[in-house]
């Protein structure tokens, strides 16, 4: 890196003498390069980044070269620089485009046909060179957008326009605030050098009319646009730090010009003045005086000031650097190393300590781990170190001597546990999720809609896991609505070791606006990041339980209204009462199907006291005649508006459920607000909906095998089909259904081919949907209708010849919880077996 850096300064001389041919100007603009604390501290940091400046330079230097001297080598030359300045950094992207449009007098000048060629020749072989890249860009479009998406503007800090003002004033009024890439706040050049960069853009903007030739014309151009252009990377991270260094590395080198620039407009004035002044002299004492004196200044910055800051050795893993050549030099053996980091398998210590293979992560310190039997390592550095939760679990383990930073504290924190410690949950379970892992018990606190609920999970560990299974925590209310979710890394599994006692905090968030009560419950689980399969959660049998566990009665308090307000999905403003503002409405779907719920938020904000208010939601059809589908209070009848504390924000979702009578077609969804006279106070158009009428059938069809079964009173199996297909051991089932009564919830359907011996473990065959595959789920049924259900058996051709029993049955889906069944063709069971499937040779 620090090589690059020193080739970037001799590049930036030769594009200053093909740019402007000024030898001055040249001069200036790599002295000031030589010394810039900027370019400096990137020489030396390793970043890959520190590449992108020296390849635009001799892209750029090339191309001019080759267009003045008509010399196609040059041209051949510039192209591969280009190309491999696609390889640079994420920033270089956008080093084309200021290409392009500096280009433009070039290619719509009168000599756009030779102008044209020789570009197209630099863009052609640029193309060749970057080909792989592309290619792999092509098979991996992801890989392309990761980082963009990344920086890209999200749930943003900065309006844009705030962060193209803030990424300006980085040239030397305020810079980058991040010590890693700087002295926090130092601009990239002091207000000498930066009043003449302006005065050198505004020369530029001055002359590029008068300028005669095309190139002269292009290469002006190209000064003038490329502060904005390469500017736009860390302009457009409205969400990350704003100004960067890093990001706006790619204004190197073609700013370092416009003082020099700026410079000579001064000398050249003198000159007038003094007659007797050599202008060349006077440029070399300048440049000369400048490298003494911001040489010694930029010297003493770098060393003195950015190097001897505590913060840069925290920022560039000094603590890590220090725990490598701890446990390079301890003992380990027979003993589990737990190191904790912000970064699961920190690359620090990978490049640095030969123990790197025996250690197990703790990320973030948001777990820690006692092993079964052996004696354990535990290291946690300054950058994360034991949290306050955890410090009694160590009040029996061996303090190890460690090496202190430069500020005299501890570089990490070093214990040697002999006997892991008693772990006793507050709340003691047996959850058994899959075989692979146990979940023995919570505690958990309450919290306030805007803070984060604090809640312990206590975990063993049964089996070793290739899969890679992460913890999940959803928070719902007694609706359902998911109102915040957690997936956690703080132990991944690819470490477990069967025995190990995981003790684990989560900060779960509570968003603003999620309503008062203690109705809430905690949804924790565990899932596959590759594939998206949870554990299983077996009963003591072994059997299917769900997918997870439900802690029940989570308390969430009101909480103060944020400073500013959220803003929902679709912003209304309307004022219902002085002291009732709607802010906005937030929808689930824009279609719905007669029977089908539809789920919707009313975003609330109240100033004071609320009187007496009713809600009432409605459909209007196009003839404008209304249908009335609920009259409510806030959050489902339970929190009345004059029970509310204010001020208050509150996100208040409601469920209504198309008429089953309603007519297809085209509504608009009202919400009226009416006082305790039923007087109306205001009306708030909430958006379209596109009701579709659902086809019901309250007709028995024909059926090959009648069954009757009944399940739980309220759902009978009247019957079903079993229908060959064409391709050996494809079979589609049809099973009939009638509802007795209307369903009160929706239960999955299952429909097992068991092994010859009569188990399911696993199954031969088997689907667990709700009927018609997840579209039709029984809340959704009628009192006597009827409903065929289809499924295709698929039986795999290893399968030998036999007798293969096919069992079916309902179940709830968040308990694993079946359905007894009853039947004259059996005993009461919580499965109907259906007549045996027959495989022949």
């Amino acid at each position: 890196a620090a090589l690059v850096g020193i080739l970037t300064v001799a590049a930036v001389y030769w594009l200053g003498l093909e740019l402007l041919r000024d030898r001055r100007v040249a001069l200036v603009a790599a002295a000031l390069l030589a010394i810039s604390f900027w370019h400096l501290l990137f020489s030396h940091l390793g970043f890959r980044a520190i590449t992108q400046p020296l390849l635009q330079t001799l892209t750029l230097a090339a191309v001019l070269r080759g267009i003045r001297l008509e010399q196609r080598k040059w041209l051949l030359v510039s192209g591969i620089f280009l190309g491999l300045t696609g390889y640079t950094y994420l920033a270089a992207r956008l080093f084309p485009v200021l290409l392009l449009l500096g280009s433009l007098p070039l290619l719509l000048g009168r000599n756009w046909l030779r102008r044209w060629t020789q570009l197209l020749l630099v863009g052609g072989v640029a193309l060749v060179v970057l080909a792989p890249l592309l290619g792999f860009f092509i098979a991996n479009p992801d890989a392309f957008w990761v980082r963009i998406t990344q920086v890209a503007p999200g749930e943003t800090t900065l309006s844009l326009a705030e962060s193209i003002l803030r990424s300006l004033e980085m040239f030397f009024l305020l810079g980058d605030p991040y010590i890693r890439f700087n002295v926090p706040g130092r601009p990239l050049f002091g207000w000498f050098w930066g009043g003449l960069m302006l005065v050198g853009w505004g020369m530029l903007l001055w002359r590029w009319r008068s300028l005669q030739t095309d190139w002269q014309r292009a290469n002006v151009l190209l000064l003038l646009l490329a502060p904005f252009i390469m500017l736009l990377p860390t302009a457009l991270a409205v969400n990350e730090i704003v100004p960067s260094n890093l990001r706006a590395i790619g204004l190197i080198p073609f700013i370092f010009y416009l003082p020099g620039i700026g410079l000579m407009v001064f000398v050249n004035d003198l000159g007038k003045q003094f007659k007797r002044i050599e202008l060349t002299t006077a440029v070399l004492a300048v440049g000369i005086l400048a490298l003494i004196v911001g040489g010694l200044a930029t010297e003493r910055l770098y060393f003195r000031v950015w190097g001897a800051d505590t913060a840069v050795y925290y920022e560039t893993d000094g603590d890590l650097t220090a725990v490598a050549k701890f446990l390079d030099a301890l003992d380990t053996s027979e003993k589990t190393i737990y190191v904790s980091a912000l970064h699961y398998q920190h690359p620090t210590l990978a490049y640095l300590s030969d123990k790197y293979e025996q250690v197990k992560w703790l990320p973030q310190s948001e777990a820690v781990v006692f092993p079964a039997r052996e004696d354990a390592i535990y290291i946690f550095p300054h950058n994360s170190p034991l949290p306050r939760w955890a410090i009694n679990y160590f009040s029996d383990a061996d303090l190890l001597p460690t090496p202190f930073a430069p500020d005299g504290s501890l570089a990490f924190v070093a214990y040697q546990m002999n006997e892991a410690p008693a772990v006793a949950p507050p709340q003691e379970l047996n959850i058994n999720f899959g075989n692979a892992i146990t979940l023995l018990g919570y505690d958990v606190g309450e919290a306030a809609a805007g803070e984060t609920l604090p809640l312990f999970l206590y975990w063993q560990v049964n089996a070793v896991q290739t899969a890679d299974f992460t913890p999940f925590i959803h928070l719902e209310d007694g609706w359902g609505h998911r109102w915040s979710q957690k997936e956690t890394f703080a132990y991944p599994s690819a470490q477990w070791t069967r025995g190990e006692i995981i003790v684990q905090r989560v900060e779960l968030p509570v968003p603003s606006g999620a309503p008062l009560g203690n109705g809430y419950r905690l949804r924790v689980g565990l899932f596959s990041g590759s594939s998206g399969a949870r554990l299983p959660r077996l009963a003591e049998d072994g059997r299917y339980a769900g997918d997870a566990y439900l802690i029940e009665n989570i308390t969430v308090q009101t909480g103060d209204p944020p400073a500013t307000l959220p803003q929902p999905p679709v912003a209304l403003h309307q004022t219902v009462r002085p002291e009732l503002e709607l802010v906005g409405v937030e929808r689930a779907a824009l279609a719905a199907d007669t029977g089908e719920s539809i789920d919707l938020a009313l975003w609330w904000y109240a100033t004071s006291f609320v009187p007496h208010t009713n809600i009432r939601l409605e459909l209007m059809g196009s003839n404008n005649v209304g249908r009335i589908l609920a009259n409510a209070q806030p959050v489902h009848n339970t929190y009345p508006f004059i029970s509310w504390q204010t001020p208050q924000f509150l996100i208040d979702w409601q469920t209504v459920r198309v008429p089953n009578d309603l007519p297809s077609g085209d509504y608009r969804l009202l919400a009226r607000f009416l006082d305790g006279a039923d007087a109306t106070l205001a009306t708030a158009d909430l958006g379209p909906l596109h009701v579709t009428k659902t086809e019901r059938s309250f007709n028995v069809p024909e059926m090959q095998r009648p069954y009757p079964a009944t399940f739980a009173n309220e759902i009978d199996l009247l019957g079903y089909n079993l229908t060959p297909l064409e391709e050996a051991g494809h079979y589609q089932l049809d099973l009939i259904w009638q509802a007795k009564s209307a369903p009160s919830r929706d239960y999955t359907v299952f429909v097992h081919l068991l092994q010859a011996d009569g188990t399911c473990a696993p199954c031969i065959w088997q689907q667990d949907v709700m009927p018609q595959q997840n579209q039709y789920p029984t809340s959704r049924w009628l009192a006597n209708e009827v409903v065929t259900d289809s499924y295709q058996i698929q039986i795999p051709k290893e399968t030998p010849p036999g007798s293969y029993q096919l069992e079916i049955g309902l179940y709830i889906a968040e308990t694993g919880q079946r359905l007894q069944a009853s039947s004259p063709n059996q005993s009461e069971s919580d499965a109907v077996l259906l007549e045996p499937l027959r495989l022949e040779d």
